[in-house]
């Protein structure tokens, strides 16, 4: 099919490519107008998992944004941002102060200052719709989506290098059969990444930079083409967990691919294992046919066995993030009930709190490291029933042990290690390190015979200044030296633990 193929071509060719697989497995999807715009219904074993608005006429080019402070809860949610007729549908931060969130109808804004002001930094509305957003660095930013006015069989990337002034043209991938639309985007280095084409249970993988088509390959990750929903895990150690109909892991950053059941027995929505700890994860899920509910399960063998559903979720979980076995979120909504809210957990999922009733179906979550016991945390959807569409972006400040922070500041001129301080010390100390460049980080702590361990941290690390505290409380009193590794860096201090 080529751009000049009507918006209503799309929609039969599509209805004809879903209900053919749906013969294979009980998957389908409807198209629908209502109130004079168009709709996608994605529906497995009869339960509706969502739905996607994919004309104009509801969604008005016109757009409007203000600033706000309200909703204060238990986890301090604030409601930061919204903007209106524009769907949030994820958000990357490359630092504490620098992210990005994309929209349905073509839009992408910026923030410099931890997402208390928004600028909006591209707009290309109708056809163009963006699902999924990484930031490689503050000015390198990739962003995937689809032009609704393109074949169906394709999606669409872009770059941007100078912090959003300027965008690359439409980079088109194409699968031969199926839908082509892209979703979540994520990257491990300059080079390697991937980004999901969530409707054909597949993903474009590239180990060249994808700047262009030719970058890619495509990898049909589920057989039987069962679609992908919710947020991805995608660890610095190279394991890549995405669920939805199936749930699929790879364990060499999106190359090679093991498919099994879900989670729960009609679908998953979201997933998230922790980095330091594969045995501990956890997904998401829901529907918003009736009955409309929403559910968890959790794993403590590394998705051996899975506990049962626990539907405590008045509307469908759309993406889940843990911060260790027992902190973590949970967040979903219906937007077409103006329904929607940020759930927390203290003990790994078997109990849920309401922190806040955003009015509004949520996304994406995302948080990063303000201190060595402090994350910053962003979550973005959007409200869309009779009020119409407005865009929704909350943030909070929470107290969570992470280790490792990004201390700010210009970026540096040279890697550096810095002396531990205190040193000695009992039982805890801090590491400072700089690095010029993004790269590969590892650093690590070996005893005085030379035998590691500890890692601190093994993943990839945008330029910038950080600190580590490490705490020694389960080693014994002595001599220990500490290894940074950053690309062909090699940076070795000693300090002493006196108790």
């Amino acid at each position: 099919m080529n751009k000049g193929f009507s918006l209503l071509q799309c929609f039969i060719v599509l209805a004809v490519m879903l209900f053919s697989s749906a013969c294979l497995f009980t998957q389908q999807i409807h198209i629908t107008r209502e109130n004079n715009a168009t709709f996608v219904t994605a529906y497995h074993n009869s339960s509706i998992f969502s739905r996607t608005p994919v004309t104009s006429e509801y969604l008005k080019p016109a757009y409007s944004e203000f600033k706000q402070n309200d909703n204060v809860t238990s986890y301090n949610w604030v409601l930061k941002f919204t903007a209106s007729n524009r769907v949030f549908k994820d958000i990357s931060f490359a630092n504490p102060q620098v992210g990005y969130i994309v929209t349905e109808l073509g839009s992408v804004y910026k923030t410099t200052n931890g997402g208390d002001n928004w600028t909006l930094k591209l707009n290309l509305n109708f056809p163009y719709y963006w699902y999924g957003v990484y930031a490689l660095s503050t000015d390198t930013v990739v962003i995937s989506g689809f032009n609704n006015q393109a074949s169906i069989n394709s999606g669409v990337v872009r770059w941007t290098y100078d912090g959003g002034n300027s965008w690359t043209p439409d980079i088109t991938l194409h699968i031969l059969t199926g839908v082509g639309w892209l979703s979540n985007v994520h990257f491990f280095n300059q080079n390697t990444g991937f980004t999901v084409a969530s409707f054909s249970g597949g993903i474009h993988y590239t180990t060249t930079g994808g700047r262009d088509s030719s970058d890619w390959d495509y990898i049909q990750v589920n057989q039987d083409m069962g679609w992908f929903a919710g947020n991805i895990d995608a660890q610095s150690s190279g394991n890549v967990y995405i669920t939805g109909i199936h749930l699929a892991k790879s364990t060499n950053y999106g190359l090679n691919w093991t498919s099994g059941p879900s989670a729960d027995n009609v679908f998953d929505g979201g997933i998230d294992f922790l980095d330091y700890n594969n045995l501990y994860g956890w997904t998401g899920g829901g529907q918003i046919s009736s009955p409309v509910l929403g559910w968890t399960h959790r794993t403590t063998d590394g998705g051996l066995n899975w506990g049962a559903r626990l539907t405590t979720f008045p509307y469908p979980i759309r993406a889940v993030r843990f911060f260790n076995e027992n902190l973590g979120l949970a967040v979903g909504g219906n937007l077409y009930q103006e329904a929607g809210g940020i759930y927390s957990t203290t003990n790994g999922g078997l109990n849920w709190n309401l922190d806040v009733n955003t009015s509004a179906e949520m996304f994406a979550v995302e948080s990063k490291s303000v201190s060595a016991d402090s994350l910053d945390i962003w979550c973005v959807g959007s409200t869309g029933g009779s009020g119409g569409y407005t865009g929704k972006l909350y943030k909070t400040r929470a107290q969570i042990v992470t280790g490792i922070a990004s201390t700010g500041g210009e970026v540096p001129s040279a890697f550096t290690l810095k002396q531990n301080y205190p040193n000695p010390f009992n039982p805890a100390t801090t590491i400072q390190f700089s690095i010029p460049e993004s790269e590969q980080v590892k650093l690590s702590v070996y005893d005085v015979t030379g035998k590691g361990i500890n890692v601190l941290i093994n993943e990839y690390l945008n330029a910038g200044e950080y600190s580590f505290k490490w705490n020694a409380s389960n080693f014994s009193s002595g001599v220990y030296f500490y290894k940074l590794k950053a690309g062909s860096f090699i940076g070795i201090k000693k300090m002493i633990l006196i108790k």
